[in-house]
């Protein structure tokens, strides 16, 4: 009866307008001041205990910033000129590249709102543009967002890892396929829309643009690897992952791209140079980065800086030599044979042998070895594919400005020196920029805002936990005889109807201590469940009337509240239909957390 009336009061206060942070925060306080003999002071113990219980949190102002970094630094316009680059001339290609993008910010920022502002705001007057109807492009968009907290890393998945005492590398891993299966449906479905329709398409723009794109986003994707691999390299653990990750954001936001900060708008080389020098810049840049790389390398695990100094130089000296081979092929129309030859002895070759080994292992099971075959051919191909169509392309440029090689070197590593000089100068500066302090402050706007909401859900879930009501619940619906099936219809209609009034980081805060241990009871794998009700808030966040993805997409697209809704409803079906797979298919989202990091051991 009393848990009946702290509900009340909480609904209450939601409908005469209190924010949901306060009507979850002075309910439970009344609660526990009128019906139960807890004191005042006891109530600040108990909201610190259960802040100073979940060091997991800590992960999520540090993502934040990261977030607000590569939000700022230009990382999306990158990472939208790759997409097109890759799917741009299929039917609705624009669109498809929409999405594409918000998977890989996705990777990036682990949260839907920022997601929607860097890619929507850059691609929805895109697509006005060449065509698409303004509710068509913000439909898309605004369900495509979604896709930040499903993604790793993510907040949300921080959050529910926090309230459950799960793995956070679990789910990190487990969102990862449901992740490209959400993304993939989505582009599928916009295919087939365009095709019906007759959408406009673009043009292929070719191998060297698309691995140009990829030279450019380079560095803020290869935030991905840093966050992934250190976390399953056991490097660092996911809060100091998110760390590195904001401290990585903000280096090459203002020291690599160079679009926020005291170097804003100033190129690592002049134009002057831009022609005659890009091949030796790249040599000498991709050297140094590969020197860089070692390094680090060299400081995580047993090999000593010695043969890591040496492993750069030798490649030092293959580009050379490849730079200079290169520019003798640009000077006779020879250049791409040139590439192509490269390609397969640095990148096919190397890649043979390395899946050569893979299948010949006796030890690894049949769906890890396909696994390493995917994930060896991405790893092997890239980067030489990238490295040799680079070098490609600036022989080209530096044959077509009428240089030669050895000045080429010469004006290249001037540029490069120049360019890390000027870094050292600007550091002290950066810090008291007028865009990093902007940036800082939005971070710690958005992350009080989200710690506050879920300090005062913690105080509510401390009542009901207090009260016993997970097994009083537990209890009800064993002896009702409801199984997994059910139980999990009824955990998907809650968590709907509470997204569309509530934050998503506050109800998972809230739901999962509750239904986690009849979950438990029934055999449900937590980290499907995790995944599962991270999918319920991705479709909360896009329902009225507190859909956040709405009032975002909404101020991003220029459209009143209710058009983005109409905009984005025929896409929510999709989302539904794939809500029903998730909970039903549980091994989508526990198959690669269990090949990586083996089988989940619960302790009751």
């Amino acid at each position: 009866m009393e848990v009946a009336i702290l509900f009340v009061v909480i609904i209450g206060l939601l409908l005469i307008g209190v924010p949901i942070a306060v009507s979850l925060g002075l309910a439970s306080t009344l609660f526990l001041l009128v019906l139960s003999d807890t004191s005042l002071a006891s109530i600040a113990q108990t909201m610190f205990q259960a802040m100073a219980g979940h060091y997991t949190l800590l992960a999520i102002p540090f993502f934040i910033l990261a977030s607000s970094f590569m939000s700022t630094g230009g990382v999306a316009q990158r990472i939208i000129r790759f997409s097109i680059a890759i799917v741009g001339h299929f039917h609705g290609g624009l669109a498809i590249a929409g999405v594409l993008a918000c998977m890989m910010f996705a990777a990036l920022s682990g949260s839907s709102p920022a997601t929607v502002v860097a890619i929507g705001g850059i691609v929805i007057g895109a697509m006005r543009q060449v065509g698409y109807t303004k509710d068509f492009a913000a439909g898309v968009i605004c369900n495509a967002g979604t896709l930040g907290i499903l993604i790793p890393p993510s907040i949300v998945m921080v959050v529910y890892a926090s309230a459950t005492d799960v793995s956070v590398g679990r789910m990190f891993l487990a969102g990862v396929i449901p992740g490209l299966l959400a993304g993939t449906m989505l582009m599928v479905a916009i295919y087939l829309t365009a095709r019906f329709r007759n959408m406009p398409k673009g043009e292929w723009l070719g191998w060297e643009e698309m691995f140009d794109a990829i030279l450019e986003a380079g560095w803020g994707l290869f935030l991905i690897v840093i966050i992934l691999v250190g976390i399953y390299g056991g490097i660092f653990t996911p809060t100091e992952a998110a760390a590195v990750a904001s401290v990585y954001a903000f280096l090459v936001a203002v020291f690599i791209y160079r679009d926020m900060g005291p170097l804003k708008g100033r190129g690592w080389m002049r134009e002057s140079e831009a022609g005659a020098g890009l091949l030796g810049f790249r040599v000498v840049g991709f050297s140094l980065v590969t020197l860089l790389l070692y390094c680090g390398i060299a400081a995580m695990t047993e090999i000593s800086f010695s043969s890591a100094i040496m492993a750069a130089i030798g490649f030092f000296a293959v580009a050379l030599i490849f730079g200079q081979v290169m520019a003798r092929a640009a000077a006779i129309g020879q250049a791409r044979r040139v590439a192509v030859i490269g390609f397969v002895l640095l990148g096919v070759l190397p890649l043979i042998y390395l899946l050569t080994q893979i299948w010949s292992s006796d030890t690894l099971r049949l769906s890890t070895q396909i696994l390493g075959t995917l994930l060896g051919s991405i790893i092997m191909l890239l980067p030489p594919a990238v490295f040799i169509f680079a070098m490609e392309k600036g022989a080209n440029a530096m044959v077509s400005a009428g240089g030669e090689y050895f000045d080429s070197i010469l004006t290249g590593t001037r540029a490069v020196i120049r360019g890390n000089f000027e870094n050292i100068l600007a550091a002290p500066l950066a810090l008291l920029d007028k865009d990093t302090r902007a940036t800082l402050f939005e971070a710690g706007k958005l992350t009080i805002t989200l710690m506050f909401i879920i300090a005062n859900a913690l105080i509510l879930k401390h009542v009901l936990t207090g009260e016993q009501v997970p097994q009083h619940i537990a209890g009800a619906m064993l002896n009702y005889g409801f199984g997994p099936v059910v139980f999990l219809i009824i955990v998907n209609v809650i968590l709907l109807i509470g997204g569309q009034f509530m934050e998503p980081s506050g109800l998972i805060v809230i739901v999962a201590p509750l239904v986690f241990p009849i979950a438990m009871d029934l055999g449900i794998d937590p980290i499907h469940l995790g995944i599962i009700m991270v999918v319920n808030m991705e479709i909360g966040m896009i329902t009225p009337p507190v859909g956040l993805n709405l009032f975002v997409t909404s101020g991003v697209a220029g459209m009143p509240m209710m058009r983005v809704v109409k905009a984005a409803l025929p896409w929510l079906g999709i989302l539904f239909i794939f809500l029903i797979i998730i909970t039903y298919v549980p091994v989508i989202s526990t198959w690669l957390p269990t090949e990586f990091m083996g089988p989940e051991t619960v302790i009751r």
